[in-house]
């Protein structure tokens, strides 16, 4: 008997491994390079090279943006550029660069932020021509060099920056031929094990805001919120504009993730939450009710607020982010405010097997500057739900007089 197994997306998740000293592809030929220098001499310079000697070299300054290959003594240019957006960002700018080796497509590609190809600024394409330079070695490129900054904040990862993972997650039994084509979904097999716990553990219909025993609760939630002097519009009152959410936890801190792993947020319309990281943690994120629009950004840096990508995720959706993908976003419910509905989500953290440091904090952007967050609870949820539950017969007696 033929045993058949559902298709297998395309696009998997790889971890980033992080390095003080240079680095070494752990494939010949292929993969990516990222560093966030905190200062940078007069240009930053990724060497790749071979056994050898040829070496290609990609070199950002303020004010030129290169790509050479030496082989056999003989120097040849690749790209020269002034266009100012593949340039040095102003000092005081933290963001990551990277650069993409991709042998088996014959390109070379150059982002700023997340390793993505949607942050990619540059793609070089060689030729098949017997006497292309580049072609003549690509495949042998091993070691890594970082010249011009601290290596500190250096990440390899061992496949190039081809098809991003779409942030949308399904189970593996949505997956079809037209999902893989169109690259639009990520099937939760490919996403890191962390992620995979977690997905898990909440994807499932048994998680959702109604429930057998109270199946008014969104109703007696979106009452609560706008109701003055009700138990949520109370709580809301009290928060600062751009904390304006409510963060209910489902359990307790187990030392595996930054807070709590569990998290009901409520979110009123036309409110949201900064910009803001995760500590370096994984997450999945479940719309339980309503709509959630996700931006993301390339870097937390306070100059650098316009997002390059967003979604908007509506009940039921699932979305993701890891250390290396999606980490820095700004969650805002998009439905108009006043009269539109609350969104519902529930979110999950939990630090990758392989982060030693545990960051307790989620840093956000506050004006100016970055500011951290200690990831805290305004209610606990069987309470929360308590409470609510009561706040609405109480209501609907009244109403009922």
């Amino acid at each position: 008997m033929t045993s058949l197994q559902a298709p297998k997306q395309s696009v998997s998740l790889h971890y980033a491994v992080s390095t003080d000293n240079g680095a070494v592809l752990p494939i010949k030929g292929q993969g990516t390079v990222s560093i966030k220098p905190d200062v940078v001499e007069d240009a930053l310079r990724f060497v790749f090279s071979t056994r050898e000697g040829s070496t290609l070299e990609v070199a950002i300054s303020r004010t030129c943006f290169t790509i050479d290959c030496k082989t056999a003594g003989k120097i040849s240019n690749l790209v020269t550029s002034e266009d100012k957006k593949l340039l040095l960002t102003l000092p005081g700018v933290r963001q990551p660069y990277w650069v993409s080796i991709d042998t088996n497509n014959q390109r070379i590609r150059y982002g700023k932020g997340e390793m993505l190809r949607g942050l990619m600024l540059l793609e070089y394409q060689w030729d098949d021509k017997p006497d292309c330079p580049v072609k003549t070695f690509s495949k042998d490129l091993r070691e890594v060099d970082i010249l011009g900054t601290v290596k500190d904040h250096l990440r390899v990862m061992q496949i190039p920056v081809t098809l991003d993972p779409p942030p949308t997650v399904i189970p593996t039994s949505a997956i079809t031929m037209e999902i893989i084509a169109g690259n639009s979904a990520s099937v939760v097999n490919d996403l890191p094990p962390v992620c995979q716990r977690l997905y898990a553990n909440v994807a499932g219909p048994g998680i959702t805001l109604n429930s057998p025993d109270f199946p008014e609760f969104a109703q007696a939630i979106q009452y609560s919120i706008v109701t003055d002097g009700a138990l949520c519009n109370t709580k809301l009152k009290q928060k600062e504009a751009e904390f304006g959410y409510l963060r209910i936890t489902l359990d307790t801190n187990m030392g595996d993730s930054p807070g709590q792993p569990y998290v009901l947020e409520i979110w009123p319309a036309g409110n949201g939450s900064p910009i803001h990281d995760h500590g370096e943690a994984c997450a999945v994120i479940k719309v339980l009710h309503g709509q959630i629009q996700v931006s993301w950004f390339s870097s937390l840096d306070p100059n650098l607020l316009t997002p390059w990508g967003s979604m908007i995720a509506h009940a039921g959706d699932v979305t993701f982010l890891t250390p290396d993908y999606y980490q820095i976003h700004q969650l805002k419910n998009p439905s108009p405010k006043p009269g539109g509905d609350f969104c519902a989500t529930i979110q999950c953290y939990r630090y990758p097997d392989t982060n030693d440091t545990h960051y307790e904090y989620f840093d956000y952007i506050e004006k100016d500057k970055i500011e951290h967050f200690l990831p805290d609870s305004d209610w606990e949820y069987l309470d929360f739900k308590q409470k609510i539950k009561e706040e609405w017969e109480n209501a609907m007696a009244a109403a009922a007089k």
